[in-house]
Parts: structure tokens; sequence; C-alpha cells
């Protein structure tokens, strides 16, 4: 291409500047005229040819733009809405369709299914919807005890419930969980926590139900419920279902999911059967423990509540226990020795809680007894003798529990006294052998503990703690025993007044009773045994104690009588509750 001057690029820059200005013209003589101008300005012609196009000005092609976009936007909004009305309506027929079929409403929160007492969820079977059964979990003042039964659904067979067994093989776990003082540190729960009830390491022990109970900080009492429910419960199914489990207790993820398609790592498709105390301040205790377990379901509200009484009537009525049902005799009296505390309930035919009442007499009042026992006749610690027997304690309105200055020893003496207590359950006497328990002052020697205990000894304690304690407690309280018998000196005459003041709160007789039940793990101590015996003989006569004339007074014996709560909540809820 040819080199062009300047000057010749600069005509053509002066040209094409004109020519972009040139106006619109109508005719040939207008275009001649202007060319004729334009020749008289440059010493060259210029040639401008004629347009073929129509062009318009900015000012008058922008409202058309905007008028396009207008358009198009309202299109697009009107299919927009359109499209979210149809997923709505798709929405709230499956919502629908899943309230009809589970009676939960997720945009209700966790109260949408309907408490009661004797149906505290919701009048739905939702057992059908779990594939992994039912887990009833049974959270003691304690232990924590859980059973598992498979759906029955799929084959129709009769399934009976499991206890679960925990890591170290045993088949309840303690509820107590150690909380460090710092975030960083890991929650301990069970016997690790357990290890540390008395030297607590800078930290501090939570008991998940009574720290519900009191009310004092439910989002701590949440939370040590959460952790310690998560571990035993995601170790059980792990063994049962398989998984993952939870390990360590983390509460981030869901443990319990309905939906079948939405079980992932660490969550199943089971649904949680939760066993609760039938006492005057069940709505608040109810309140927070259906507060923590909520947050462990998905959606929340699959969760089932039942009275620990109807729990202890149904599992007795499955394993044929319990007389038939008369017209004149259907309600059962139900005893659940535990192990801070003792309820007697009244249960009807129709399994409603007609009275409850409870007293802190459970079976670790026999272990703090002996441990007492061992401080006072321990000659490594007489200088502490004043501090240890059965007192009052700034924890709880009544306690049984000793104090000792040297938590290490006295962490070891009570794991002594525990296995003590359940050997002389089976024997009348045993051996406590605990070396280098303590140090001499003077001589800077190690002290050992030995010595042969025998079952009287320890039952003179807690008959002791009854009549100069319990007894006192009572009369001033709220708990009223009945008028009709003189102040209780024994633990017979105690349950004769207890037993006889729920009788009379609801016009029955001992005649008018099903049966007596007696359940919970202080209910395999012997002396429990033999003063319900004696208390029912005065109530109602030795042929009536000693079942001569009928299968009334109902004593469960071994494992049984311990775990025939949690048994009962799995049958229950596995029953369209």
């Amino acid at each position: 291409m040819p080199c062009l001057s300047i000057a010749a690029r600069r005509l053509r820059g002066n040209a094409s500047s004109i020519y972009r200005s040139a106006p619109l013209f109508t005719d040939d003589d207008d275009r001649t005229h202007y060319c004729t101008t334009l020749n008289n300005n440059f010493s060259s012609p210029v040639f401008i040819k004629k347009r073929e196009y129509h062009s318009t000005s900015r000012n008058e092609i922008l409202p058309f733009i905007a008028v396009g976009l207008l358009g198009a936007t309202a299109v697009y909004t009107y299919r927009t809405f359109e499209q979210m009305d149809k997923d709505w309506d798709e929405y709230y027929d499956d919502l629908e369709k899943y309230k009809y079929a589970t009676g939960i409403d997720p945009e209700k929160g966790s109260n949408a299914a309907a408490d009661t007492k004797s149906n505290p969820t919701s009048s739905h079977d939702l057992s059908s919807h779990f594939t992994g059964g039912t887990l009833a979990i049974d959270l003691g003042t304690s232990t924590l005890k859980l059973s598992h039964r498979q759906s029955s659904h799929n084959n129709n067979k009769k399934v009976n419930p499991t206890v679960s067994v925990d890591r170290e093989g045993y088949r309840s776990t303690p509820a107590l969980v150690w909380i460090g003082e710092s975030n960083d540190e890991d929650t301990i729960v069970g016997r690790l926590a357990q290890a540390r009830s008395f030297d607590k390491k800078g930290g501090c022990i939570i008991h998940p139900r009574l720290a519900m109970e009191k009310n004092d900080n439910n989002e701590l009492a949440s939370k040590a419920t959460r952790d310690i429910i998560y571990n035993a419960a995601g170790n059980a199914l792990d063994q049962i279902l398989g998984g993952a489990g939870r390990g360590g207790g983390n509460s981030n993820e869901p443990l319990f999911v309905l939906d079948s398609t939405m079980v992932t790592k660490g969550s199943y498709n089971v649904r949680p059967i939760c066993l609760y105390p039938n006492h005057h301040d069940e709505n608040q205790y109810l309140a927070c423990y259906r507060d923590a377990i909520n947050k462990m379901t998905s959606p929340a509200g699959i969760a089932s509540f039942v009275a620990e009484p109807i729990a202890a009537v149904t599992g007795a009525e499955h394993y044929n226990l319990l007389p038939p049902k008369d017209a004149n005799a259907s309600s059962v009296l139900v005893i659940d020795v535990g192990g801070l505390s003792t309820s007697i309930s009244l249960v009807s035919g129709d399994k409603e809680v007609l009275h409850s009442s409870s007293f802190p007499f459970g079976g670790d009042t026999f272990i703090d007894a002996l441990v007492s026992h061992l401080i006072r006749n321990f000659d490594g610690f007489q200088h502490e003798a004043a501090h240890g027997g059965l007192s009052r304690d700034g924890n709880s309105p009544l306690s049984s529990k000793p104090t000792l200055s040297d938590a290490s020893a006295l962490q070891r003496l009570y794991e002594a006294s525990t296995h003590a207590i359940h050997e002389l359950s089976n024997k009348t006497r045993c051996d406590i052998n605990i070396p280098y328990l303590t140090m001499d002052l003077e001589t800077r020697q190690p002290k050992h503990l030995e010595f042969g205990m025998a079952r009287q000894v320890v039952e003179s304690e807690v008959q002791s703690f009854v009549s100069n304690s319990l007894v006192p407690h009572l009369e001033s309280g709220d708990i009223t025993l009945s008028p009709s018998f003189p102040p209780p000196t024994t633990l017979s005459a105690l349950f004769s007044s207890a037993i006889m003041s729920t009788l009379e709160k609801t016009a029955l007789t001992p005649f008018n009773l099903r049966a007596i039940l007696l359940v919970g793990g202080g209910a395999r101590i012997p002396l429990v045994r033999t003063s319900l015996k004696t208390a029912t003989a005065v109530l109602a006569g030795d042929a009536y104690a000693n079942n001569t004339d009928g299968k009334r007074l109902v004593m469960l014996e071994g494992e049984l009588s311990e775990e025939i709560n949690v048994i009962g909540a799995a049958l229950w809820g596995s029953e369209g509750n």
C-alpha cells in the first residue's frame, strides 16, 4: 500500500469528519450544492457516496432499548413467579402427606407433636418409618441404660428388645459427664468421668438428670445430656447396625433421622424412646430433656417420651410377670428404687399415672453408708472422723455422702465400696482391701485398708440414716407421709407409710391393686426386698406378701429388675405410641 503524505492523511481526516457530519439530503439539488461547497474548501475534489442506510441519534434510540429491557424483565419475572407457585403447591402437597403419615408439622417446630402423660408425642404410628427399629434411652440418676428393638414390619415376627452393652462390655454406663474449665479440653463421659467424681482435675462433674431437674443452667444440662447420649447411643447403634458411630460424642450432626434416604455417616434411621421420671415438676424436666433430644434428631419431634412407671408395667406385661387384669383390680403400684431416689407411682389399667411421689433414698445410699463407716473406723482418717458420716451438704436438700479432704482417697473408697455392695447383695460377708490408701503423718509410712465387712453392718448404717436424717427431712418438707402411721424408724415402716399415703390420695386399698411391682437397681439389695415384703404384710397381711392368694407382690430378680424400664420403653415405642 503506497504511503500517503502527511497532508493527504490530514486531508482525508478532515474530509472524514465533514463526511460524518453531513446531513441527510432529500433531493439531488441539495446534495449537489453541498458537494460544490466542499470542493471550494479543499484543493482536490471530494467525492461523497450516497448513503444507503438511515441513522438515528442516541437520544432517540435509548427509549426503545429501555422499553425492550422492561418488557423482557416483565416476562422473566412473570415466568419466575409462575414457577414458584408450582413449587409451593408441590411443597405443600408433600408436606400434607408427610404430616398425615408422621403426625409431625416441621413448620411448627418441636412442639408440633401433642404431649400428654400417657402418650407424650402423637397418635400417629411412626414405628413403620424407622427401618432400624427403636432405641429406648433410660437416663437415670446413676446410670444410663439402652435397649434396642429391631423393626418387625418387614418380617411380621415378634422381636424382643435387647439391652445394649457399652465399650467396656457393661450393660449400663455411669450417667456422669466431666467438663473441663477451658473449651479446648475434651468432654469425658461414662466411667472415665466417674473416675474423676471427687478428684475433678480442675473441671466439674455434671449429673445430666439432676442438672435438668434443678433447672439452674439449662444450656449446661442440655449439653451434658447430649454428650452422654451421643457417646453411648452412637456406640450401641454402631455395634448393632454398623457405621462410623459417634466416638467422642460430637453433637453437631443429628444422630436419629426419620428419612432413611438421609442416613449419612454417623446417623441412623432409628426412633429414640426416652424415659422420664413422673414427679411434680415433670413439665420443667421434660422441656429441658426434649430440647436436648430434638437437637439430636432430624426433624425435631420424632422422639417419643414415656413415663418410667408406664414403661415398667409394659415390660412386666410383656414377660407375663403380672396377674391378669380384674375389673375390681386393674391398677399397678410401681415402686422404683433407683440410684439416688425412690419413686412410688400408681398406674391405671389404661396406662395412665394416677399419682406419684418420691423421696431421696436409693442404692447409692448403701454405698454412702459403707464409705462413711470405713472413714470413721480406719485409723488413717481419725483426724477427719468428724467430717465423715451421713450428713447434709450444700448440693442437695438431703445427702448421705460423706466428705474427706483427700479427694483421691475418697475416690478409691467409693470404687471399693461399690464393688462391696454388689458382692453383699449375694453374700453376707465380703473383704475390702485398698493398698496404699493414705500416709501416716508421723512415720511417713503408707497405710493399707483391710476390712472384713458384714451385710448387717451396712444395713445398720442405712437404718440409722433413715430414722435420724431421712424421716425428719420428709416430715419437714413437702413430702407428707401417711398420717395414719406413726413416724417411721425403719425402712420397712417408711415403705408402709409412703405406700399408704399414695393409696389414701387415690382412695384405693391394697386389695384394689392388680399388683405391687418392685423395680430399679436398688431393688436387688436384700434389705430393700425384705423391707417391702414386711411393709406389704403390714398393709395387706402375710398371704398378700407371700403370694399365697395370688401373685400380687412382684419383685423381679437379677438384671431384669433394673432393666425392665428400658425394655418396656422399647416395647412401648414399637407398638405405635
